[in-house]
């Protein structure tokens, strides 16, 4: 009753018996004949007709949650083959939020993809909370993060600690008079400045300034609401957006203030429009770990991954 159980699982996915069977490259009637039969063997319909859509019954919801399972072993199954064949084949999924995916893992792909040439690297890029959940889901392999205490729930390895700076546009007139504490990107791309010898500049100083924040979601989002309330500042939110990316580039161009990471100025040179300040020991830095979902089979392939990752790193 499970020997093709794709047909049942595809229409589960697509709630549609048509698109199903587009995807599946087989005609629709050829489909529903295959689920007539299926639902023969187990003795009850899988699924009931609502208005213009299709829902599972009680049966389809345990034959999908059984075929989860078979799909699961199977999968696993595969990587352990491409043990076998000594990293000659296979695929792994990698993800990584916005400007780690733009300027971090590039380097880290490259690197890997030359050693192993066979191996298919697919890349999901989204924020913190939903790589944590594809993670747990299986919808990928690895991610690279900002882990707090929540890293128990995964096999992590650190690899670095990202400093957490201040990032204001150099026209704006608070500049005048911080010149103690201001860093200037290419500094830390040239590797020009310790930045722990740079004095932190008090965030209530920036107490009336406009602020563009990253998303609820985001770990940066949740690292600057802490900023903020051990300050008592409450902010001027003019932006909320979704990668760091836009918030820098937005602050580029004398928009506002927002917060980045160093990480972010050590793989390209950017523009001189911006000035850094370190923002206090107790919020300067987060930890980047490279995890996987705890007690998922890590193949040779994903070991190898977090190899390279940590020797570039």
């Amino acid at each position: 009753m499970f020997s093709k159980y794709e047909y049942v699982y595809q229409v589960y996915k697509e709630h549609n018996f048509t698109k199903a069977a587009e995807k599946l490259f087989i005609s629709q009637p050829s489909l529903s004949a295959a689920i007539k039969k299926i639902e023969e063997k187990v003795g009850a319909e899988l699924f009931e007709r609502r208005g213009k859509g299709i829902e599972l019954t009680e049966v389809g919801k345990e034959y999908i949650a059984t075929t989860e399972q078979i799909i699961k072993a199977e999968n696993e199954f595969k990587n352990k083959l491409n043990d076998i064949y000594n990293l000659e084949s296979g695929q792994i999924t990698v993800g990584g939020s916005n400007y780690l995916s733009s300027y971090v893992l590039p380097k880290i792909i490259t690197r890997f993809t030359s050693l192993h040439p066979n191996i298919v690297v697919n890349l999901v890029e989204a924020n913190s909370t939903n790589l944590r959940d594809m993670v747990k889901n299986e919808q990928v392999d690895i991610i690279i993060d900002s882990f707090d205490e929540a890293i128990d729930e995964y096999q992590g390895y650190s690899l670095a600690t990202e400093r957490i700076l201040l990032c204001v546009p150099v026209d704006n007139k608070i500049n005048e008079g911080l010149k103690e504490f201001q860093i200037y990107p290419d500094s830390i791309y040239n590797k020009s400045v310790d930045l722990d010898t740079v004095a932190s500049v008090p965030i209530e100083l920036f107490k009336n300034e406009k602020f563009i924040l990253l998303k609820k979601g985001n770990d940066m989002h949740y690292r600057a609401m802490d900023i903020f309330n051990k300050s008592n500042v409450e902010p001027k939110i003019i932006f909320s957006v979704d990668q760091l990316n836009i918030s820098y580039a937005l602050s580029n161009s004398g928009m506002g203030v927002c917060f980045v990471t160093d990480t972010y100025f050590k793989y390209g040179n950017f523009s001189k429009n911006v000035l850094l300040y370190n923002v206090g020991e107790q919020h300067s830095g987060r930890t980047l770990y490279i995890a996987h979902k705890r007690n998922k089979y890590c193949t040779r392939a994903m070991a190898e991954f977090i190899r390279v990752t940590k020797e570039i790193m």
